[in-house]
């Protein structure tokens, strides 16, 4: 196999389970989103054109407040349309 063909594996394993990554991460007040975020934003450099579309993922509907963090909320990783 060669190393073209190996990165298109590579990358559509990732574009497999990068839903299953936000929707773990989405609203969590851990290290999760934070993480989430920056590989999106590595995996954007290797794949521009990608969008990632989910009808689950919403902002947050209620104020923030104390330990919660307006970057533990991935919605605007979305590319919806």
């Amino acid at each position: 196999m060669t190393v073209k063909e190996q990165n298109k594996i590579l990358i559509q394993i990732i574009k497999d389970i990068i839903w299953c990554a936000v929707r773990y991460a989405h609203g969590r007040n851990t290290y999760a989103p934070s993480m989430v975020r920056d590989a999106m934003k590595q995996f954007k450099k290797i794949c521009p054109d990608y969008k990632y579309h989910d009808a689950v993922i919403e902002p947050p509907t209620h104020k923030l407040k104390g330990m919660d963090f307006r970057s533990d909320y991935l919605d605007d990783l979305l590319d919806n349309y």
